[in-house]
């Protein structure tokens, strides 16, 4: 599937969550989770960002620019294969705008969103591997 077939999709309620690959098979079977090991501390007291909230994009494009920066942080590449996509479908009742890092938010496409809620598997609708082509498709190409 070409990425341009994403971005139509989020006004309908599509959603996208950035996670590590190897964290696919138990998201598969048991959805996205409130309160799991978190990634993003905040910087002076240390302390996980929200309150154990699940994190989203509405915009596909969103999701590859910060997927790969994080590819970069934790792996020292972009598009190797670490960090994958999750399309979900949600309604958008319980997500709120993520305001807590708006630098990063300045050349967004889409909204970033926050809730404390959780993502069934029945709400998955694909995984997207994170990969240069993907990358480049997104992001070089224009």
């Amino acid at each position: 599937m070409r990425a341009q077939e994403f971005l139509t999709e989020s006004a309908s309620g599509t959603l996208y969550h950035v996670t590590q690959t190897k964290n696919i098979p138990k998201i598969k079977s048991k959805g996205i989770l409130m309160m799991q090991p978190t990634n993003w501390l905040q910087a002076g007291s240390k302390e996980r960002y929200g309150s154990g909230d699940v994190f989203a994009f509405d915009h596909l494009e969103d999701a590859v620019r910060w997927a790969a920066k994080w590819d970069w942080e934790l792996f020292k590449n972009m598009g190797s294969g670490n960090i994958s996509i999750i399309k979900f479908e949600s309604p958008m009742d319980p997500w709120k705008v993520d305001d807590a890092d708006p630098l990063s938010q300045a050349s967004n496409k889409g909204r970033w969103l926050k809730a404390a809620t959780r993502v069934t598997p029945n709400q998955i609708i694909d995984i997207i591997p994170v990969t240069n082509a993907l990358i480049k498709e997104m992001l070089m190409s224009k």
